[in-house]
């Protein structure tokens, strides 16, 4: 089992990106690329250092949600190219179960945040990063 500093570490480095990405997507509805790839690497790196989530997880928490985002966006649109690879980073950092707490915590918001402005799209990146940090603060009551 690793140490709580470098989950922690981990943790902390993701969270400078995402913030970042939900403020930019935000307010200019952009995610910069920056910020995906940063994630991407944080998450090789945790890959090394902690044995859990798994490498399977990880590709199958990229390669999924990814893949149906990208659906998504062909057949519907209203979802933008950084909210997809924002979204697959997260599932490679944080594996497919990581993902799947977060996206519990972040569409219910953003669901009440499209029916209040009347609004077909949404800015993902603000409402992963809510997700994100919910799902954390989850991970430290429970530990």
């Amino acid at each position: 089992m690793m140490s709580p500093r470098v989950i922690d570490m981990v943790l902390l480095f993701c969270a400078v990106p995402l913030l970042w990405a939900a403020i930019t997507d935000f307010k200019k509805r952009i995610i910069p690329d920056w910020t995906w790839i940063a994630i991407v690497l944080f998450g090789g790196t945790s890959a090394f250092l902690l044995s859990y989530p798994t490498l399977p997880q990880r590709i199958v928490g990229f390669l999924l949600p990814g893949v149906c985002l990208f659906i998504l966006a062909i057949k519907y649109g209203g979802v933008g190219g950084g909210d997809i690879k924002l979204t697959a980073a997260m599932g490679f950092c944080f594996g497919l179960y990581g993902l799947t707490a977060i996206l519990f915590f972040a569409l219910p918001p953003a669901y009440l945040y499209a029916k209040a402005t009347r609004q077909r799209s949404v800015p993902l990146a603000a409402f992963l990063c809510i997700g994100f940090f919910v799902y954390i603060g989850a991970l430290y009551m429970l530990a």
